[in-house]
């Protein structure tokens, strides 16, 4: 005998998960929060991935960089990319919300994990696009960039001065 058929995938619970996480922080991401968000019953999403820990493992594993923009000159979409990526967090209550997953990364190895891989897969994609751009020191102006866009975010949380994309775009310019 077959089991009811699923009515929703495994990545649109994720991308429920994901927004109730932007929402809440890791403190408010419930079961009952991410059905609520994909309109089935919290069992259903503690029957899929059986722990808050699980669901999170879930959430980190599928996590990619973005893809630079194929129409834009290198060091353009480089920067594009880039502001893009603070596009999500671009609201203080959003920042705070992701920003408590970092905790989590650093104290969980197997999140950590995917942590360290997101990171690393961001900064190749970074060196590349600066080598595409010409800069002879792209593995060495890579991290540099990233430090850049990752550190104008946090210091646009603290000062709460302009908004978050054009702080990210102006520190990597400056580092450009």
């Amino acid at each position: 005998m077959a089991g009811r058929p699923r009515s929703r995938s495994d990545d649109e619970l994720l991308d429920a998960a994901a927004c109730v996480l932007g929402r809440t922080g890791v403190a408010g991401l419930t079961f009952a929060g991410v059905a609520r968000e994909a309109g089935i019953a919290p069992s259903s999403v503690h029957g899929r991935f059986g722990s808050k820990h699980n669901l999170l493992v879930a959430l980190a594993a599928r996590a990619r960089p973005p893809q630079p923009r194929d129409d834009l000159p290198p060091r353009e979409a480089l920067v594009e990319l880039l502001v893009r990526l603070a596009e999500p967090v671009a609201e203080l209550g959003a920042f705070r919300a992701h920003f408590t997953f970092l905790q989590l990364d650093l104290d969980d190895p197997e999140l950590g994990a995917h942590a360290r891989r997101w990171t690393l897969d961001l900064r190749a994609t970074i060196a590349r696009l600066l080598a595409a751009a010409g800069y002879a020191d792209a593995p060495t102006r890579a991290p540099a960039v990233h430090a850049a866009q990752q550190g104008a975010l946090l210091l646009w949380a603290l000062d709460g001065e302009g908004t978050a994309p054009d702080r990210v775009r102006d520190a990597v310019e400056a580092v450009l």
